[in-house]
């Protein structure tokens, strides 16, 4: 890898036997990853990603195709009963991949994303670093979220903004008697 001495650092490590340890974590990582996309059952895919390193709760569906984080699998939380649906991606991390000049003003990012309690994603969503989706909110179909969304809302759009408080819907009501 081009920039794992960056990658490396997040870590607090340096030096060569840090790299060759990254690099074959790395490995079994991405190997992991494809892995998930062959998997015709859920139960499998979340087994495989809990393997990467991502934070899984109980009772979770992953869709086929969803894309957790490649560099930071472990920066990426995901609570019980939270659905996520076809095609979605999670990114913990933002780096521009080439040596341009670009890359100087913007260098490596690292943070994590946490997928609360009950929420529902649809298919194709993006969520980037940094994110943390409060409980039994949804996720509309190809909403960008770029930042926290607010428990038991509907959010969609690009970039991704609240439709809908749902927190004073009949369901929510009986839960708090």
């Amino acid at each position: 890898m081009v920039y794992t001495d960056e990658i490396i650092a997040v870590y607090g490590k340096k030096g060569f036997w840090a790299k060759l340890k990254y690099n074959l974590l790395y490995i079994w990582r991405m190997f992991l990853y494809y892995l998930t996309f062959l998997c015709p059952a859920t139960e499998m895919r979340v087994a495989l990603n809990r393997l990467r390193g991502v934070k899984i709760g109980k009772n979770v569906y992953l869709g086929y195709g969803v894309m957790i984080d490649k560099l930071f699998p472990e920066m990426v939380t995901i609570k019980d009963n939270a659905a996520i649906g076809d095609d979605t991606m999670i990114n913990a991390h933002a780096i521009v991949p080439s040596p341009s000049r670009v890359r100087k003003i913007y260098p490596l990012r690292v943070a994590p994303v946490t997928i609360g309690e009950g929420v529902w994603i649809l298919p194709r969503v993006a969520i980037t670093l940094g994110v943390n989706v409060g409980d039994e909110a949804i996720l509309l179909s190809g909403a960008v979220v770029t930042k926290d969304v607010p428990p038991r809302c509907m959010v969609g759009g690009v970039p991704a903004k609240v439709i809908k408080d749902l927190s004073n819907h009949e369901v929510f009501k009986k839960n708090k008697k």
